[in-house]
């Protein structure tokens, strides 16, 4: 962790969005051809589908799984929330050469998405069939050492590493533009000049990648922690997102109040949870509601935008 950690905030650093949108095709490339011929190899090795239905449990085939309607939505809202707001997305799409190109990355990147979450977690629920473990987020990394032959395993086990690196500096790069453009030149140093903005953003990204570290410590479930970020990002970031492209009534202040009370409310209710309150309801219900409801009260009860503001996402 702590070398992935060392590695990602160095390059980050030092590679800027040019270079971290290149890699990201590199390695998303890389993953959806080995992880396209790692899926029949290892369904071969487990003896088929067949093999695989009787080595699991029945619940592993049915559509809610053993959580429930509850459970599986408190998954899927977070997931997808994240990704309808994702500004790493959004960073890419406006880096794109001109609108068509835009487009057609947005198409490639749903088609992309479909079809390779759609492997890993065929991956993974073949591995599930052919090796136990204790420790259920070991199992792809387990079949490529022990079910795939030596070279094939060995580049599925490196595009494990690249997808957590590429995953990694998008989201650190995010927030260290957001803080260099909204809040460092716009307040701070208005009159920055390019080095002393480059210097800054570097600055930020050291600063940020060890605060993210200092984070990682502290979550032994990996999917824990994906689901308290995702929610954090979802219910606080996505609803305003969706606001601006939507809705001509959404200001300033009802964006900042929604963002505010999403966060606010994920977190302390992940706290309060952690600190041994009994509540199986995921953060994302109550986050989610609050924060919509905070964004729709807060513009209406405030001064509207100016027409300039929102035209150019109603032509």
């Amino acid at each position: 962790m702590y070398i992935i950690a060392a590695f990602v905030i160095v390059f980050t650093a030092a590679a800027g969005m040019a270079s971290i949108a290149y890699l990201d095709v590199v390695i998303g490339g890389l993953v959806t051809v080995i992880v396209a011929i790692a899926v029949p190899l290892l369904l071969n090795d487990a003896g088929g589908w067949s093999g695989v239905l009787q080595a699991l449990p029945a619940s592993h085939f049915t559509v809610l799984g053993d959580g429930g309607l509850a459970k599986a939505t408190g998954t899927l809202l977070p997931t997808m929330l994240l990704l309808i707001g994702n500004q790493g997305m959004y960073q890419k799409f406006f880096s794109a050469r001109s609108e068509k190109d835009a487009k057609i990355a947005v198409g490639g990147w749903i088609v992309g998405t479909v079809i390779l979450e759609t492997l890993l977690v065929a991956l993974a629920v073949i591995g599930s069939a052919r090796f136990k473990t204790d420790s259920p987020r070991e199992i792809i990394p387990l079949a490529a050492r022990q079910g795939l032959p030596p070279l094939i395993g060995a580049i599925l086990m490196g595009g494990i590493f690249a997808k957590v690196i590429s995953t990694a500096n998008n989201y650190l790069f995010s927030p260290a533009t957001n803080l260099l453009h909204d809040v460092y030149e716009r307040f701070i140093n208005p009159h920055a000049t390019e080095r002393q903005s480059l210097i800054m953003s570097r600055v930020l990204v050291i600063g940020l990648g060890v605060f993210a570290l200092l984070q990682a410590t502290q979550f032994q479930s990996i999917l824990n922690a994906a689901l308290y970020a995702y929610t954090v990002y979802g219910a606080a970031v996505t609803p305003a997102v969706m606001a601006v492209f939507f809705w001509k009534r959404t200001n300033t202040a009802g964006a900042i109040a929604s963002i505010s009370v999403g966060a606010i409310v994920t977190i302390a209710w992940n706290v309060a949870q952690g600190l041994g309150w009994k509540n199986n309801l995921d953060a994302v219900y109550p986050a989610l509601a609050a924060s919509v409801a905070c964004l729709i009260f807060v513009s209406l009860l405030t001064r509207p935008p100016e027409p300039a503001k929102w035209k150019p996402f109603f032509q």
